[in-house]
């Protein structure tokens, strides 16, 4: 099905809102002494201002007019408030209604508004005005008392609070599908228990699947204890078998990973930002989240130092910055990243520029993949960090150098590797004495 084409974009477009209220009550001010509505005429031209400002920053026009229809569709259904008073709860109620009005699915208006009115909120904010809120407050989760006691409990026996955190995570896990197949809550059966995890298999990891076990067995513990239980069942929950590194890490050959290169087309800022973080990946192995997680004030740039933060055990890091590294970072920071009051070095190029996703980055990837005609059975960013430490110990990198670069607490940890670098190991091997 073939979408009709979108009108033209004009500076001098002034949306047509709504006419069936007085002129006496458009210019009304309320207790604060604010307008309680903006006129047509303000509101038209406000919005040509930031159809400007887009136009600016580069957007094209298909995106410019589906923000602005989204956008006339918002201050329609908001006319009696004044910008301070459009947030992103009332956007979320305003498509509610919108859709049922129109038959049409909340969800995919609630798609098409909130990132408009994000883009809104930006231009009203660079010419000097400002909305409410463009982030959705988060629902109040229901409290469970007997969650709360458990919580409670683990705290008592030294539990940290992340391992606490883990724990709510996959009960309520479990508490969701015992509500999806009426299940007992909460003292589950084994028999859902079992169920649960059958299914949880398919979409987990084994660690995550033996995570979740183990929090079901300390549940059931917990309930027998405190004797909201008249059976200890901890013991019938079965754990899946832990295998230990169970498969050699996967890794790129070194030649491939260089490939990746040419996919990358450093005269767009996408382009700037993602050769930034290619040679992360490649000069010192980071994984995603440290590199998204990098902010302006951990690079040293006098003394040529990175910091890097390791989210696993929260320790840091300090790296040297290479020459070819920091020339990337910079040559984005100026000519690449959009002005933002982010601290965060790489950021979204779209509206409200804040933060990058750790999934956006896996997505360039592929797109640096598909561009350079690499193909490979898995591709992904961790790649980077399996070839890198692949490569460095095929020349000869002591183990526990590559360890302390990747934030390996064990060389038992970096010892998987060794098995990818089978080239290396055949090199080694002895002739068989007769």
């Amino acid at each position: 099905m073939i979408s009709p084409a979108l009108p033209p974009v004009s500076d001098d477009f002034v949306p047509h809102f709504h006419k069936n209220y007085s002129t006496a009550s458009r210019f009304a001010v309320d207790e604060m002494g604010r307008p309680a509505q903006l006129p047509d005429s303000v509101r038209g031209q406000d919005l040509k201002e930031v159809l400007r400002l887009w136009r600016e920053l580069g957007h094209t026009p298909k995106s410019i007019d589906q923000y602005r229809l989204a956008v006339i569709e918002i201050l329609e259904r908001g006319r009696t408030f004044d910008y301070h008073e459009i947030t992103a709860d009332r956007i979320d109620s305003w498509a509610q209604q919108y859709a049922v009005e129109r038959g049409l699915d909340p969800a995919r208006v609630m798609r098409r508004w909130l990132p408009a009115f994000r883009a809104f909120a930006w231009g009203l904010q660079q010419i000097g005005k400002t909305t409410g809120p463009v982030v959705r407050s988060k629902p109040q989760a229901v409290a469970d008392p007997t969650v709360e006691a458990f919580m409670k409990y683990g705290r008592s026996l030294g539990w940290k609070e992340r391992t606490l955190l883990l724990h709510l995570r996959s009960l309520r896990e479990l508490q969701h599908h015992l509500a999806c197949h009426r299940g007992k809550w909460p003292e589950p059966r084994l028999r859902d228990v079992d169920d649960f995890l059958k299914a949880a298999s398919q979409r987990w990891k084994r660690t995550t699947v033996a995570g979740a076990a183990g929090t079901f067995r300390a549940w059931l513990r917990f309930l027998f204890v405190t004797g909201r239980s008249k059976q200890n069942m901890a013991e019938s929950v079965i754990l899946p078998p832990s295998i230990r590194y169970a498969r050699p890490p996967r890794a790129l050959p070194w030649n491939l990973v260089r490939q990746l290169r040419a996919g990358i087309d450093t005269r767009t800022a996408i382009g700037r930002r993602d050769m930034a973080q290619y040679l992360l990946f490649c000069a010192y192995g980071l994984s995603n989240a440290e590199v998204t997680n990098l902010k302006l004030e951990d690079i040293d740039w006098s003394a040529g130092v990175l910091h890097i933060r390791r989210l696993k055990n929260g320790s840091t890091v300090d790296l040297p910055l290479s020459a070819s590294v920091a020339k990337a970072i910079a040559t984005y920071i100026r000519h690449g990243r959009p002005s933002t009051e982010s601290r965060y070095v790489f950021v979204g190029h779209f509206i409200p520029f804040g933060p990058l996703g750790v999934s956006t980055i896996g997505q360039r990837v592929k797109n640096w993949a598909e561009r350079a005609n690499v193909h490979a059975p898995y591709l992904g960013v961790h790649l980077f960090r399996h070839s890198f430490a692949t490569y460095q110990l095929e020349r000869g990198l002591p183990l526990k150098l590559i360890g302390d670069i990747l934030g390996h607490r064990s060389t038992q940890t970096t010892s998987i590797y060794v098995r990818s670098a089978l080239g290396k190991l055949r090199q080694l091997s002895l002739a068989v004495p007769k």
